[in-house]
């Protein structure tokens, strides 16, 4: 099984390798913005997606390993970050079966709870007006 840190610095060299060469084209002065936004949206894509089945870690390391080209912020973040993931996954691991079927079963109850309160919270500003009819027919009014 490959380490996260594996999976990001392949990804990353390969990134690293036409950066240099985009740098050098006729357009390169546009490089530097728009590595910092593919960096940033491809970031907040895999902020979203963690909780989701997939690749959402993975997405999020390689977001801020895109940003790594350009800030050096984003570098140390980016070692620091896949080092704890690598670290935290090495200690889930040795757990039990049972222990770690509980950390999800607790995960899953915390992201649906997020959810809920998220989705009820927009629906009391105003923000969702569609989902009344779901929420009176829970008993709630605003």
């Amino acid at each position: 099984m490959s380490t996260m840190r594996e999976m990001v610095s392949d990804r990353i060299d390969r990134l690293q390798d036409a950066h240099a060469r985009s740098k050098q084209k006729k357009f390169g002065f546009l490089v530097r913005p728009g590595t910092l936004a593919l960096g940033w949206l491809v970031t907040i894509i895999g902020l979203i997606t963690i909780p989701l089945p997939g690749q959402g870690w993975l997405t999020t390391f390689i977001g801020v390993g895109i940003l790594s080209l350009e800030q050096k912020w984003a570098k140390n973040l980016l070692g620091w970050g896949v080092h704890q993931y690598d670290r935290f996954f090495t200690w889930y691991g040795k757990k039990s079966f049972r222990f770690r079927m509980s950390v999800l079963a607790l995960m899953i109850l915390l992201i649906w709870a997020v959810f809920i309160v998220t989705f009820w919270a927009l629906w009391y500003t105003g923000t969702i007006s569609w989902a009344d009819e779901f929420f009176t027919y829970l008993g709630l009014s605003r």
